[in-house]
C-alpha cells in the first residue's frame, strides 16, 4: 500500500538507498524519541529530505508513537507488586 506522498514522487533505485537508508532507519527511534544527537538529528533531516521512503517511515513511526502515548496513562502501582514481578523475571532468566 502506497501512499499519496509516494505516488507523487518517484522512489529511488534500491541500489542508491543501501547503506544511507540502513542508517537512517538505525537512528529511527531515537530521533523520533528525541534521543538523537544534533549531529545525528542533522544527518537524518538531510537524507529524509531527499528520500521519499525515509520520510514516509519516519512519518509512520512518529503517528504510532503519538498513537500509543495518546492512549496510555501511567498508572501508579503498590511497590510490591513491581518487586513481584522483578522476581518473577528473575526466576525465568
Amino acid at each position: 500500500m502506497e501512499s499519496k506522498f509516494t505516488e507523487m514522487y518517484q522512489k529511488e533505485p534500491a541500489d542508491e538507498k543501501d547503506g544511507v537508508c540502513e542508517q537512517v532507519a538505525d537512528m529511527l527511534d531515537s530521533v523520533v524519541d528525541g534521543e538523537a544527537s544534533a549531529d545525528e538529528q542533522k544527518f537524518f533531516n538531510s537524507h529524509i529530505e531527499e528520500c521519499v521512503n525515509c520520510f514516509e517511515n519516519h512519518q509512520k513511526q512518529k503517528l504510532l508513537k503519538g498513537l500509543v502515548s495518546g492512549h496510555l496513562k501511567r498508572v501508579i502501582v503498590p511497590a510490591s507488586l513491581a518487586q513481584t514481578i522483578k522476581a518473577k523475571i528473575q526466576e525465568t532468566i
